[in-house]
């Protein structure tokens, strides 16, 4: 620690010994920093605060009635999007800036320094924003602030009427778009439902009634069908009966008939033996018998039926018979014919399925249709309420609090803290100076420095005196650095005066610009 000590006093030393070189370079940094920040044109700043009213009475009173926006969110996009290229170029054209460009290069630095100067920044309280400029014409900055201004209020009300314009565009071009396809889907709904009317969802209830009574009446048409052939069977026996128990009895009848057919069998017998079939006396044998088998059967008939009741019986059961039969063939037909509806009405059922299933795909497609079609019908209703609204009165209400004016005084530069920058900048260079000097050169200043330097002891050392003159020449010396520096102070405070008194200070740049 002690030779850390050491060397940095050593250091000091050699710096004092040096401190000639420190002065120049002092005096010539600080002249030409004090100089170069003294004639620095002045910089004005004008600021302009303006608050955004996002709050509107009739947004409670709309709610659901308008399109929704979020105009807190509008006016940060607003500010984000404030230095844009467009922007820019209206706020240049706005204040002749661009009139000033004589070329590409010229009017691209006169947007970069409006992109770089121009500030917009939040003011502290939500939604109160201040606008800023800088520049060294008090007139051009206002008027930049106020364009600035100008395009940031005109932005908000132009981007909202075109939104408006186009979202209510988009949606009229939506609508008939959607209107078409509901006119299509409407017209394959209805001819789907004209060529399947008796399928439609709903009319199977209708379906499974009617074949369940289909069902029962058929069951009973079968029942009674059974029925009526049972007692068809039975009076068709009785019949039988009666007519074998009526051909006993007529055949235990003698008539005068029976002795000429026996001799006409007889004969007939004989013929055959002798001839064919086809022989003339054959056939008209054969008519001979038929004839009285006839004449036979009516005399016996008469013979019955003036001999009992069995004739009346006879008839009787005869026309029953017929009735049944009558009775038998209707419930054919009817059994038919329920057959027949129930074959129909299973056909139905079974592709009801099939036609539901499209039914309802077609239903689903329809009602999707339809709903797009209802809400944009009820978005552009919102639209049009919102266009009107926004003509009577706007979501975002500007309110300049402070509106920019023409700077008196200028915001800038800090002279005064430029100036003592400049002081000890120049003060730092003239150390750096004497102490690289002392470095090159360097000056034995104790005993100790002498023995690291050529490591020899040293025994003790001599000190100056009065008729040497160094004591005098090092006063002299001493005195002069002190005067330099404090002229150099002076020269500073010098600087300093001149740039905190603005009419000496305007008075010099207007020297210096007639030099």
């Amino acid at each position: 620690m002690q030779e850390q000590l050491d060397n940095l006093i050593q250091y000091a030393r050699g710096v004092w010994l040096k401190r000639r070189y420190a002065l120049i370079a002092a005096w010539i940094i600080c002249l030409l920093g004090w100089s170069v920040v003294t004639l620095l044109p002045n910089q004005y700043t004008a600021n302009a605060r303006v608050y955004a009213d996002t709050r509107s009475i009739l947004q409670p009173l709309l709610r659901g009635l308008t399109i929704e926006t979020d105009p807190s969110q509008e006016v940060a996009l607003m500010v984000k999007t404030l230095l844009s290229r467009s922007n820019l170029e209206t706020i240049a054209r706005d204040t002749d800036a661009d009139i000033r460009a004589t070329n590409n290069e010229e009017y691209e630095e006169i947007l970069e320094d409006l992109k770089t100067n121009i500030l917009i920044r939040s003011a502290g309280r939500e939604n109160l924003f201040t606008i800023s400029y800088s520049g060294d014409n008090p007139r051009y900055v206002r008027d930049v602030v106020q364009s600035a201004l100008n395009v940031f209020v005109e932005n908000a009300l132009g981007e909202k009427r075109q939104d408006t314009d186009q979202a209510s565009q988009f949606i009229a071009s939506q609508i008939e778009d959607y209107e078409a396809r509901l006119l299509k889907a409407e017209t394959g709904l209805a001819k789907f439902k004209q060529e399947n009317a008796g399928y439609m969802p709903g009319s199977e209830q209708n379906y499974y009634n009617r074949l369940e009574q289909l069902e029962s009446e058929l069951e009973s048409t079968q029942l009674k069908l059974r029925e009526v052939r049972t007692q068809l069977a039975t009076a068709r026996g009785q019949l039988s009966n009666e007519r074998a128990l009526a051909s006993k009895n007529m055949s235990s009848i003698r008539t005068e008939y029976d002795e000429r057919l026996d001799a006409l069998e007889t004969r007939l017998d004989a013929l055959l033996f002798r001839f064919t079939e086809k022989h003339p006396d054959v056939k008209e044998t054969r008519r001979q018998i038929v004839d009285l088998k006839a004449l036979k059967s009516e005399s016996q008939q008469s013979a019955s039926a003036l001999g009992g009741r069995g004739d009346s019986l006879f008839n009787d059961l005869k026309l029953f018979i017929r009735q049944l039969e009558n009775e038998e063939a209707s419930l054919k037909v009817r059994v038919a014919s329920y057959n027949e509806k129930l074959a129909f009405l299973s056909e139905k059922l079974a592709k009801m399925p099939q036609v539901e299933a499209k039914m309802t795909n077609l239903m689903r497609s329809y009602d999707i249709t339809k709903n797009k079609y209802e809400e944009l019908l009820s978005r552009r209703e919102s639209a049009l309420i919102s266009q009107s609204v926004g003509a009577a009165a706007d979501d975002i209400k500007f309110r300049v609090i402070d509106p920019p004016r023409v700077p008196t005084e200028p915001s800038g530069p800090i002279r005064p803290l430029l100036l003592s920058m400049v002081l000890v900048v120049g003060l730092g260079a003239g150390t750096g100076v004497s102490f690289l000097s002392s470095q090159v050169s360097p000056v034995v200043t104790s005993a100790n420095q002498l023995y690291q330097a050529t490591s020899l002891p040293v025994f003790g050392s001599v000190s100056a005196t009065e008729q040497s003159g160094v004591v005098k020449k090092n006063k002299r010396r001493t005195i002069v650095f002190t005067v330099i520096a404090v002229c150099l102070i002076l020269v500073f405070a010098t600087y300093m005066a001149m740039n905190l008194i603005p009419s000496l200070h305007s008075r010099l740049l207007s020297i210096t610009e007639l030099l």
